[in-house]
């Protein structure tokens, strides 16, 4: 009969080796034999954290601190299961209370890092992960910490560099292949990524955070199938907790199912109650499955999320969040989009006819057009110095502070209105040269490709090309910035005017909207503005659209103008250009 020794060394051996369940196995057995075993107790800590069962793994890790209180590697690997966990302010204390017992731990400067990391104390996580390879030069661990950090950053490249450095010193590493996919993944190169993520796999088919990741990456490329059962896999292989959790939840909300979405991420706020993150995807998920009043204080979480970039504004005046505000000066402003800025400007009338004086700031490339905005006080460009003012709130929040919900939101149009003279000078030029008659038709077909989901959302110019073969229609390409290059790609047909090169701002796509009988638009900031302006605009989505245009209907409660024309698989965009040309076909023929 093996002794307690040697049963201990053969569960080591598994757990190294990636035979978890074997490991389990004996490391319970010799607690069964010995409670306080606590190099056992330890282990199988360890093995439950990484498992995803991190609460196990604390218990247990807990009972071999009693058995072992001053054991630095013991509060290190509990700071490690509470950072599972989502602990990240009791990892870093763990994690510096291991520390202060053995200041030469380099795994416990390693792991701090990440620790760090997640609280957003990204030059501290650099230099502790700086500190690691000090004392250990040759230790993959803390170039894969180093190499998340520079990722935290939104330092790509820096970030392939040093885990191919970890690559190189332990080729055996699935972390340092992980790290590996997710620096080319960050730098959209999602192949590469995908091969490292399967790399990784292959050394360690247990590896829970690497089905994780890949199950995300091809969730992102619309591979949703495959996306679920790589989060199928890791469950399969013992592996379920925040981060899995967190994955799913996104790729369901990319297959336009919310409630499924929900589970999850019900399921990780269990865990992590106070994960603004995902508070703030709880809210979008909410809003897309038409929850308004569930989704709006969620919403406004994305204001706590400490890892957004950039940061959240923070103001020392008090957020108004509704109710009386009569003779106060109030600082609205924009936090995101041009697009959310248009969609939510609608509520500064509403605000001002409280009796608050509002200073509206917005994106600089906004100013002209809201300029004549009623109940505008002061219009100011973001950037620019900022008056007095009693209250704060974003353009975003105001949704919430009015009580919105599906069956009120305040949809009058046009709310905004184009400068009569530009419209009149727009109107020469469009006809200038033309046969009079014929429907006169807006095109644009690319958002912000700094956009996160832009690849999903814009349908390019290809995709849209089948609805400039419809007759009796004039074509005007309304399309600014990215997105321009298609022009070079597509042939057009001689009904096809391009006016992108003399569209100064956007109080000249205003202008010119004002003389067309419709905008076609991918979900961009012209659809708003269209929308805004009351001018017809049909919107082109992807399977799994922004919040704001719910979800199985082709109307909007936000803008009464808006006819939306949905994916039914995801990325074909050929099956939606050619609804569209033939919903315009029709138009065309009763026109």
């Amino acid at each position: 009969m093996a002794t307690i020794i040697e049963a201990l060394l053969a569960a080591i051996d598994h757990h190294q080796s990636g035979r978890l369940a074997e490991a389990a196995t004996l490391y319970g057995r010799i607690l069964e034999a010995d409670p306080e075993q606590p190099d056992a107790a330890q282990f199988l800590g360890v093995l439950h954290a990484q498992t995803g069962r991190p609460a196990d793994g604390a218990r247990l890790l807990r009972r071999a601190l009693a058995l072992r209180p001053d054991s630095a590697g013991g509060h290190s690997n509990l700071a490690g299961a509470r950072q599972t966990m989502g602990d990240a302010a009791g990892a870093e204390a763990g994690y510096a209370r291991a520390l202060r017992l053995d200041p030469l731990l380099a795994d416990a400067h390693a792991s701090r890092a990440a620790a760090l990391r997640d609280l957003n104390r990204v030059p501290e996580a650099a230099r502790s992960a700086q500190r690691a390879l000090a004392l250990l030069p040759a230790s993959a661990d803390a170039l894969v910490n180093l190499a998340e950090t520079a990722l935290a950053g939104r330092r790509g490249e820096e970030a392939e560099r040093t885990a191919h450095r970890a690559a190189a010193l332990a080729p055996g590493s699935p972390a340092a292949l992980m790290m590996l996919g997710s620096a080319c993944a960050a730098q959209k190169r999602w192949d590469e990524a995908e091969a490292a993520y399967r790399a990784a796999l292959d050394l360690a088919p247990g590896y829970g955070a690497a089905w994780g990741n890949l199950g995300s990456l091809l969730a992102g490329q619309g591979r949703f199938d495959e996306a679920l059962a790589a989060f199928a896999a890791a469950e399969e292989r013992g592996f379920s907790g925040p981060s899995l959790w967190s994955a799913r939840g996104n790729a369901r909300l990319a297959m336009a199912r919310p409630a499924e979405a929900l589970a999850d991420f019900d399921r990780l706020l269990q865990a992590r109650p106070g994960d603004a993150g995902m508070r703030w995807n709880r809210g979008f998920a909410r809003l897309l499955a038409g929850d308004c009043e569930g989704g709006w204080p969620e919403f406004d979480w994305r204001r706590h999320d400490a890892r957004a970039e950039p940061p959240w504004r923070r103001f020392a005046q008090p957020t108004w969040t509704g109710g009386d505000i009569a003779g106060r000066t109030i600082l609205l402003y924009a936090e995101q989009g041009l697009g959310d800025t248009l969609q939510f400007v609608r509520y500064v009338p509403l605000v001002a006819a409280r009796g608050a004086r509002v200073i509206l700031e917005v994106q600089r490339p906004l100013v002209s057009v809201l300029s004549g905005l009623p109940g505008v006080e002061r219009l100011i460009a973001r950037g620019d110095p900022l008056p007095d003012f009693d209250l704060e709130c974003p353009l975003m929040s105001l949704p919430r502070a009015f009580g919105t919900k599906l069956d009120d939101v305040p949809a009058a149009v046009p709310y905004l209105r184009a400068d009569p003279k530009r419209a009149a000078v727009w109107s020469e030029r469009l006809a200038d040269g033309q046969l009079t008659g014929g429907l006169r038709v807006g095109l644009v077909w690319a958002g912000n490709p700094r956009f996160p989901g832009d690849a999903l959302r814009s349908p390019r110019l290809a995709g849209l090309r089948p609805v400039l073969d419809a007759p009796g229609v004039r074509f005007f390409g309304l399309q600014k910035g990215p997105g321009r290059e298609d022009l070079d790609r597509v042939p057009m047909p001689s009904t096809f005017t391009d006016l992108g090169p003399d569209i100064a701002d956007f109080a000249d796509t205003a202008a010119i909207m004002a003389n067309l009988d419709l905008v076609i638009s991918s979900c961009t900031g012209p659809a708003h503005l269209a929308g805004a302006l009351g001018v017809p605009v049909w919107v082109v989505l992807p399977l799994s659209p922004d919040w704001r245009w719910l979800l199985g209907r082709e109307d909007s409660p936000w803008y009464p103008t808006a006819r939306l024309f949905r994916q039914t698989r995801v990325g074909d965009w050929a099956e939606v250009g050619g609804r569209v040309a033939d919903a315009l076909r029709a138009v065309a023929l009763t026109t």
